[in-house]
């Protein structure tokens, strides 16, 4: 869907973005992630064209992105950006209505995917649509924001820190959501952040920058346990516990874990194995007292179960034999 062949922006002498090739593929969320001036944002912004080419191709969906206007090619595409970035004038209705306004939508048309697109993110159409930006919270200014990005229903969206305005609390709450959006299914996803835990709690795949350069794209369980460079390593020591139970699914550990019994225990908490170890972990924490975890399965496998214990001794067995 989006191919990035040898892509370089200079300013100046500088290098910018220094040598890029990536493929995001259709429905995919890729995320950039890295330091501020690594690249990352640069590169966002030349996919629709808000900076020009230095050298190198960008397509989207087969089409070179010199081959259209900038206007054009950035009507198909979805953009969020930090703070949301609306117009403070504009009520939350005439916001997202921008760009149908621009594509001479039927003004029945445009009202009615307006009013869809803020059921979609939770936003009650009767209760917002007259509002003001400045009479919404950080957080509804984001969805609004992303409605406005989501309301023509493009194949792609390009997302800069979009959740970078947003308190802590506030932040974890929306991000957790946005995985499971209706709304974005589907999509073709590019999004930047400097953000480690939420590159690996959003991202099929991350793109790791530096200094302009790739320094590894993967899936997030091949960048915390196949590092690609002293860089890589590094740049995840700090959070490297935590991402490791994070990117490791409970079916991983079965083979390391005791069959469970015949029957569950009343306080016994169920997941699927399909859930990450460090959802199980937390869950298990905030018990309050000692309690065992039961792994269902989507196939035939044999029940299992385990205890805090029994899952960090799992975890020390498994991750030796994913660095091979």
């Amino acid at each position: 869907m989006i191919r990035l062949r040898n892509v370089t922006k200079r300013y100046g002498e500088t290098a910018a973005v220094d040598g890029v090739t990536l493929e995001v593929k259709e429905g995919e969320t890729v995320v950039l992630l890295g330091t501020s001036g690594c690249g990352k944002t640069t590169t966002l912004k030349l996919i629709n064209r808000l900076e020009n080419l230095s050298s190198g191709h960008i397509e989207v969906a087969g089409a070179d992105i010199r081959s259209q206007k900038p206007e054009e090619l950035r009507r198909k595409i979805g953009y969020v950006i930090q703070g949301a970035g609306l117009f403070p004038h504009y009520t939350v209705q005439e916001n997202i209505a921008v760009v149908p306004r621009l594509l001479r939508w039927d003004k029945t048309d445009t009202k009615a995917r307006t009013r869809a697109v803020l059921e979609l993110l939770g936003l009650p159409p009767e209760q917002f649509l007259f509002k003001f930006p400045h009479e919404l919270s950080g957080g509804q200014q984001q969805r609004v924001g992303l409605a406005r990005a989501l309301v023509t229903d493009p194949p792609v969206i390009l997302m800069d820190e979009p959740f970078g305005a947003l308190d802590p609390i506030t932040r974890n709450n929306i991000r957790r959501e946005f995985k499971s959006l209706e709304a974005l299914l589907h999509k073709t996803t590019v999004l930047v952040t400097h953000d480690v835990q939420e590159a690996f709690e959003l991202a099929d795949r991350i793109c790791l920058m530096d200094a302009g350069k790739v320094q590894q794209l993967g899936t997030p369980q091949e960048l915390v346990f196949q590092p690609a460079n002293a860089f890589v390593t590094h740049f995840l020591q700090e959070h490297l516990f935590q991402l490791q139970l994070q990117v490791l699914r409970l079916h991983q550990l079965r083979p390391f874990l005791p069959l469970a019994p015949s029957d569950c225990a009343p306080n016994t908490i169920i997941l699927p194995d399909t859930a990450n170890v460090l959802e199980a972990m937390q869950r298990l924490s905030a018990a309050g007292k000692p309690q065992d975890l039961f792994l269902q399965s989507a196939t035939d496998a044999p029940a299992r179960s385990a205890s805090v214990s029994e899952l960090l001794s799992a975890v020390a067995r498994l991750t030796p034999t994913l660095r091979l």
